[in-house]
């Protein structure tokens, strides 16, 4: 074989978490003076968020909903409990050992999921059974199964 027939590039195995390392160069230590000067300013800066720059985390965490199970009973418990139980769900997606195409495959089908579930909310069952009546109505007699036998 030739050298130019071999594919280029690290193998990327499936299941395994690999670590990205980053080759950081290290900045050489000035006065400590200035180092401690620069440290308190940015410390007295707040912007409210801290910041994060693990992916897991960007899953928003819906504080009203706890709100709702502490105060409502019946339904709104219901429903809390439902979005939590989601959104737990999209976070073990999210831990699981996958690669970042499984992982966005897996969140989209959870997404056409509950896009499907919802819509079969909006209707109730008189409106989907009034709907599929129209649709045979609507159909040519082709369609119709022949009548067999005498009659």
């Amino acid at each position: 074989m030739k050298d130019s027939e071999f594919i280029g590039g690290q193998l990327k195995l499936k299941g395994v978490k690999i670590k990205k390392s980053s080759k950081k160069k290290k900045k050489k230590k000035e006065k400590r003076e200035k180092g401690h000067d620069q440290s308190d300013g940015e410390k007295s800066v707040d912007h409210g968020k801290p910041f994060n720059t693990n992916k897991q985390d960007d899953v928003p965490f819906r504080e009203d909903h706890d709100q709702h199970l502490k105060t409502d009973t019946g339904e709104n418990v219901e429903l809390g409990s439902k979005i939590m139980d989601e959104e737990e769900k999209l976070k073990e997606i999210l831990h699981l050992n996958l690669t970042e195409s499984e992982k966005a495959y897996q969140l989209v089908l959870k997404k056409r999921e509950k896009q499907r579930i919802q819509n079969l909310l909006k209707e109730s069952y008189r409106e989907r059974l009034q709907k599929f009546n129209d649709n045979l109505a609507s159909l040519s007699e082709h369609f119709d199964i022949p009548k067999v036998g005498p009659g």
